[in-house]
Parts: structure tokens; C-alpha cells; sequence
């Protein structure tokens, strides 16, 4: 370093990198990389033999390591089974976000490509446009990843508990957060109609059971609102995803999930004939 880029950092405060400080940073890096296709090699264990049947052994036998390498990066096949969950919501919600508005980055420990949705809707949008294309996202998503929404939405897994309050609750959360905004901008305008699809007050539960679905001053009736669209549209998905309606319509149901989106449209008030 010559005497004026010794002057230049000390100005910045920056300083030059030791040794030391340099190979823990390739360490990390190589980590990070480990890690990621630790879980992608994962990701092809749950394809191939299903959420039930991920083993550590056969994950660090893609990978050529050994069994106990591998647990240098996770403690055990439940740990792993969480951070792939949570990788899946966290996919979902970028999708979900980005056909909002939001850029298109991911966390570099995910390093997935960049989200694509079939249309987006900005902000200034009108929130009939800005529900279709988180809906049109969500089927989107599932649809190329069927393993992953097999893993998020299927069956519970035989001897696997999410830890409460962990990393697959955020997920889940910001996913569904993205999934419903539409749907609370429009509450929030007048613009929802409760009215159109509920007559029973039971459906909204105990008393605050909805409440950390909604915003303060939104109508109760709001959060099962909230979930007769996420159930309806989520049916359509499933249906598809998990290949019952294929002898009908071999190549792909989104005619199909547009119409239920429409009509879902209209029964919340969002639209007219």
C-alpha cells in the first residue's frame, strides 16, 4: 500500500486486510456455498424419496461428505427439514412481493433466481389488478415448484414439529402477509364486501381470534374473509399441484384457476359482471 492509500484509509477508516482476516473470509464464503448446496442436494432427496424419507446420510452421500461433516452445518434431520421450509415460504413470499411492486433481490443464502410472475401490479394499481396478480404469483410458484409446495402445504411430516416461533413461523408469516395485503387494502378502502359471503358471525371464531390478522379499525368479519379467498384459490392450486384434474386439463388448469379467481373477485365486491 503506497503512502497515500495509507493516507486515503486512514481518512475512511478503513484498513488493509491481514492475512488472517482474508482466509476467514474465503472460510465463510466456502461455508455459505456449502451450505446452499447442502440444501439444494436436500431439495432433490425430498423430490426423490419425499419428506418422510430425508435422511442426513443420503444428504452427505449426494454431496460426498461424510455424515459427520454434515453435522457441522445442521444438528439433525429435523433442523434441516426447518431451514428448507423456511426456504420454501421465504421463495413464495418473493414471488408474492414481487408481483406486488417490490425488486426482485433474494437472500444470498437462499441464492435462488429472480422471482417471475405471470403479471405485476404496483402500488398505484387498482387492488382488484394487485389481488390478481398475487393470486396468478401464488398459482405460478406452485405450479414450477410442486416438491417444495408438497413440503410447505402436504401432509404433516411423521415425527416433525416446526419449532414454535422459528424460522418457518416468519416465513410463513411474511408469506402470508404478501398473500393478504391485497385483500386489507381493499378493506381499508371500503372496498370489501363482507356481506357478499358471510351471514354467520361464528365463522370469525372467539372473540380476537382474527386480530393479528387485521389492522386496527378493520371489520372482524375481515379475517375470515381472509381465509375463504386464501382457501378457495389455495383449493384450485392443490387440486392442480397434486395432478387430479391432469386427465381434464393435461396441459395446466389456469384457465380454470383464472375463472375461480374472477368470480372470488366479484364475491368479495371487487368486481362487477
Amino acid at each position: 500500500m503506497s503512502s497515500a492509500d495509507t493516507a486515503d484509509a486512514a481518512a475512511t477508516g478503513a484498513t488493509e486486510p491481514t492475512a488472517d482476516t482474508a482466509s476467514t473470509g474465503r472460510r465463510a464464503r466456502a461455508r455459505r456455498r456449502t451450505w446452499i448446496d447442502l440444501k439444494a442436494a436436500a431439495l432433490e432427496e425430498v423430490r426423490e424419496v419425499g419428506p418422510a424419507g430425508l435422511a442426513l446420510r443420503s444428504v452427505a452421500r449426494r454431496l460426498g461428505m461424510s455424515p459427520a461433516g454434515l453435522y457441522r452445518y445442521v444438528d439433525s434431520r429435523d433442523g434441516l427439514l426447518t431451514a428448507l421450509i423456511a426456504d420454501g415460504f421465504h421463495d413464495l413470499a418473493d414471488h408474492l412481493e414481487f408481483a406486488l411492486g417490490a425488486g426482485g433481490e433474494v437472500a444470498t443464502d437462499r441464492e435462488r433466481p429472480a422471482p417471475e410472475v405471470p403479471m405485476r401490479a404496483g402500488a398505484d394499481a387498482d387492488v382488484a389488478e394487485r389481488l390478481r396478480a398475487v393470486g396468478l404469483a401464488y398459482r405460478s410458484w406452485s405450479v414450477a415448484h410442486p416438491n417444495e409446495f408438497g413440503l410447505l402445504f402436504g401432509d404433516p411430516i411423521p415425527g416433525y414439529a416446526a419449532p414454535a416461533d422459528g424460522p418457518t413461523v416468519e416465513a410463513m408469516t411474511r408469506m402470508g402477509a404478501a398473500l393478504a395485503r391485497p385483500l386489507l387494502e381493499a378493506a381499508a378502502v371500503g372496498r370489501l364486501r363482507g356481506d357478499r359471503v358471510l351471514s354467520d358471525p361464528s365463522v370469525a371464531g372467539p372473540p380476537g381470534a382474527m386480530d393479528p390478522l387485521l389492522a386496527p379499525g378493520i371489520d372482524p368479519a375481515v379475517g375470515p374473509l381472509l381465509l375463504l379467498a386464501w382457501g378457495r384459490l389455495h383449493g384450485q392450486v392443490s387440486l392442480e399441484v397434486f395432478g387430479h384434474p391432469h386427465w381434464l386439463f393435461p396441459d395446466g388448469c389456469e384457465a380454470l384457476f383464472r375463472a375461480d379467481l374472477e368470480r372470488t373477485l366479484h364475491d368479495l365486491g371487487l368486481v362487477t359482471p
